[in-house]
Formats: C-alpha cells, sequence, structure tokens
C-alpha cells in the first residue's frame, strides 16, 4: 500500500513545489533507494593552493561585478571527507569559468590578520573553530565577493544565474520566514564590498561582547541565526541610518576599502534555488539522515531530477 504512505509524506512537506514534493515522497519510499546511493572513492590528495598563493590570483577586486570566484572552508587541505571532496569536485565541474577556492583554518586567519586585523581580537576570542569558520565567509564575501558555499553542498548546475541575481545574494529556506534559521549562511553570494557584509559583522562584533556571548551557540553569534537578524534590521533602516550605525566600522577600513563600498539591499532567492531539502522537515530529514549515516551521495542525475529548480541543494551534515 505505497500510495497512502506518499500521501502522507506530502502533507509534511512544506517548503517544496508539489512537483518536487512528489519526487522526494517516491524516491524516499521506493524499494531501490539504496541502490542509488553510493560512497565516492576516498584520496588523501590535498588541494593545492594556499592564502597568498590564492589572493594573488584573485587579484583586485571590481566592486560593480560579481567575481568568477567561489569560496569554501574546511580544517584541512588534504583530510576531507570523501563525500566533501565529490560535492566540492561538482563546483569545479559545473563552473569551469571560476576559481574554487578551499582555505583551511591557517589561510582564514592568515585572511583576517592581513586584510581585517581590527576583528583579529574577536575572531581569535571565540571557544571553537566553528564560529571563525562562520566569521570568516562574512569577511570573504565583502572583500572578494563570489559565491560561498558549505562543504556539504553539491552543485547542480552552473551557479550562474542564481548568484548573480542581486548585489548581495540570499536564499530563504522552508515556507516560514519567521523562522530563526530561515536564511541559512551555507550559500551566500555578492559582489565584493556590499555594505550589507559590514553591517553582519557589525552585529557579529556587537554579538561577541555582549553579557550572553559566554553561553551562545555559533548559530546565534556568527551563524544563521545573526544572519538573519542582521538582514531583518538592515531592510527595515535607511541607508543613511545603515552608516550612522556603521561609523566605528567604517572608520577601521583602509583607504582602498572606504573608496570601494557598495549599497544595496539583498536579493531573497525561493527556497528551491539554493536550500531545496529542508532539514526541519521530517521527510526532508530522513533523506539526509540516510545519505549522512554512511557518507553516501546521490548520483547527480537523481539529484536533478529530486531537485528540478535548484542551483545548488545542502545536505545538512552539521559537521561541526
Amino acid at each position: 500500500m505505497a500510495e497512502p504512505t506518499i500521501l502522507r509524506a506530502k502533507r509534511v512537506i512544506h517548503s517544496l513545489t508539489e512537483e518536487s514534493a512528489w519526487r522526494v515522497a517516491r524516491f524516499l519510499y521506493r524499494d531501490r533507494h539504496d541502490a542509488t546511493a553510493v560512497i565516492p572513492a576516498a584520496s588523501e590528495a590535498p588541494v593545492p593552493g594556499n592564502y597568498r598563493e590564492d589572493v594573488a590570483r584573485i587579484g583586485t577586486a571590481d566592486p560593480d561585478s560579481f567575481p568568477p570566484l567561489i569560496y569554501q572552508t574546511w580544517k584541512s587541505r588534504s583530510v576531507i571527507p570523501a563525500n566533501y571532496r565529490h560535492w566540492r569536485q561538482t563546483f569545479v565541474d559545473l563552473n569551469p569559468d571560476c576559481q574554487v577556492l578551499l582555505w583551511d583554518d591557517a589561510d582564514n586567519r592568515a585572511f583576517i590578520a592581513d586584510r581585517f586585523a581590527w576583528a583579529l581580537p574577536v575572531y581569535d576570542s571565540y571557544q571553537r573553530e566553528i564560529f571563525r569558520a562562520d566569521a570568516v565567509r562574512f569577511f570573504f564575501l565583502f572583500e572578494f565577493g563570489g559565491l560561498y558555499a558549505d562543504m556539504d553542498t553539491e552543485c547542480l548546475r552552473p551557479i550562474h544565474p542564481s548568484a548573480t541575481a542581486g548585489a548581495v545574494v540570499l536564499c530563504r529556506m522552508g515556507g516560514n520566514p519567521d523562522f530563526a534559521h530561515a536564511l541559512p549562511n551555507a550559500v551566500m553570494a555578492s559582489r565584493p564590498f556590499q555594505i550589507f557584509w559590514l553591517f553582519a559583522i557589525k552585529r557579529m562584533l556587537d554579538a561577541a561582547a555582549s553579557p550572553a556571548a559566554a553561553t551562545s551557540g555559533p548559530e546565534a553569534l556568527t551563524g544563521p541565526v545573526l544572519l538573519k537578524q542582521a538582514h531583518d534590521a538592515f531592510v527595515r533602516l535607511d541607508e543613511a541610518a545603515v552608516m550612522a550605525e556603521l561609523a566605528p566600522v567604517l572608520a577601521l577600513l583602509n583607504e582602498r576599502q572606504q573608496a570601494s563600498l557598495r549599497y544595496a539591499q539583498p536579493t531573497l532567492l525561493p527556497g528551491p534555488v539554493w536550500y531545496p531539502l529542508d532539514w526541519t522537515n521530517l521527510i526532508h530529514k530522513r533523506l539526509r539522515d540516510r545519505l549522512r549515516k554512511d557518507q553516501r551521495i546521490l548520483p547527480a542525475s537523481v539529484g536533478r531530477t529530486l531537485f528540478p529548480h535548484a542551483a545548488v541543494v545542502t545536505y545538512w551534515s552539521h559537521s561541526w
């Protein structure tokens, strides 16, 4: 009696279109599921490059255009889970016009020390590396622009045009815009020197100095909860009010950064474009857990069939 089970599954899915909901439900409940998920080949080959070499290749950022950059970060350049290596390669294969950078913890700290030394005391004060891995992506998008993607994110289609849909591009997950995690920081895109990122950085620095910081997790101090709060505050203010709030941070920028500043409202993509898998949905969570348990992956053809409107899909491994 498969049909009643599928119909019940469809009723609890709220974040996808009816077309995609039907596809996901059928995939979950068909007998052939385990045969379609495979474990990728392991490798210990280090990803070449480092912060200094990558910055030299990036060159001078143009504040008025989207750069061909995809930025990711992981604890190491060589000790990388096999599924993460596979998903990273999908960005390389489907975006041949882009540099796909991978920075480790040392690269990230070198970048902050080099370009944002005034933020280094707070950056170093975080109690765990996940806070720094969250924080650095705001600084990277401000300084260089491009697309940031978590390592548990697969590219299903080229990142253009979704990543260039606005000067700052975020994506809403799920059907509840008031949910504290509704704007994940797993995938974000931007032109360089966007004031929005400075606004998020200012809110992040303020959160680190708050009495609640000692007992707060990364979601609230550096991650999606903070990002949503920064976004919601930013869009309520006019440009003059934003600049007034940012005055202490603006004074810390170097002359090049100050001269390149640009102001734009963020663009929000519909959830199925970047977050077709909604971790708050029980059916989606079941798919995520099946894949995560054995570090399995879906063949590209299956991913594109399940998520026909998606440029990327994040599998929410919560590896930290």
